[in-house]
């Protein structure tokens, strides 16, 4: 029934969009991909993209120059969670099945591309397909959740996506990417234990309260994986 709730909400965002079934470094670089390949696009133009990967942290260009940070990649590998880097911001999440990734790329033209503004299509997407299910998050950040920010998704006072944004300028034409990463099964908390192990071997003294996220299989009244 959870992989069925994957497919429900995949299809509400897309009914036209196969979800990828993605491994590794190869799927974060994908992304990055994908916004050259929009850049190239005449204004106005955009490509949709939803995926799930195997099991594995993702971080951050700033967290990957941390000293010490090739220990710590090698010891999560070692417990069966590799460690791969990203272009946009923000800091460490989880990857893994039962964790949607919905990546949207949007040539912008010549005019300048605000952060915010890179965030506000996929936003409304998002809460548009949620709204087929008849489930009406909101946009906001959660006290105690972990790679915590303002365009967040969350129901119920907790976070059930995270988002990031990237913005490039190729020639005459900006474009951006905006990718959200939304828990549909499993277990947050385990998910916050293996962050936390990760980012404690590297010094960083983050704390998250257990209770900060959430996932749509908790609203649904679904069991856990």
């Amino acid at each position: 029934m959870e992989r069925e709730l994957v497919r429900r909400l995949a299809r509400a965002v897309s009914a036209e969009t196969e979800v990828e079934d993605c491994s590794g470094q190869q799927a974060i670089d994908d992304d990055d991909a994908l916004v050259e390949k929009v850049a190239a696009l005449p204004p106005g133009s955009s490509c949709l993209r939803i995926w799930e990967n195997q099991n594995c942290l993702v971080t951050t260009r700033p967290i990957a120059r941390r000293e010490g940070f090739t220990e710590a990649a090698n010891l999560s590998a070692r417990s069966g969670w590799p460690v791969y880097v990203r272009s946009s911001g923000g800091s460490t999440v989880i990857h893994r099945p039962g964790i949607l990734n919905v990546s949207l790329a949007v040539a912008a033209g010549s005019k300048p591309v605000k952060p915010n503004t890179s965030y506000e299509s996929l936003i409304t997407l998002l809460q548009e397909s949620f709204q087929k299910l008849h489930i009406n998050p909101f946009v906001g950040p959660i006290q105690g959740a972990y790679c915590d920010g303002s365009y967040n998704l969350c129901l119920k006072g907790r976070k059930i996506a995270g988002t990031a944004s990237r913005i490039v300028r190729r020639k005459n034409q900006n474009a951006y990417i905006c990718h959200a990463s939304i828990a549909i099964y499993g277990s947050p908390e385990s998910d916050i234990s293996l962050i936390s192990k990760f980012e404690r071997e590297l010094g960083l003294g983050h704390v998250y309260a257990r209770s900060s996220h959430i996932t749509l299989a908790n609203i649904m009244d679904l069991s856990l994986a």
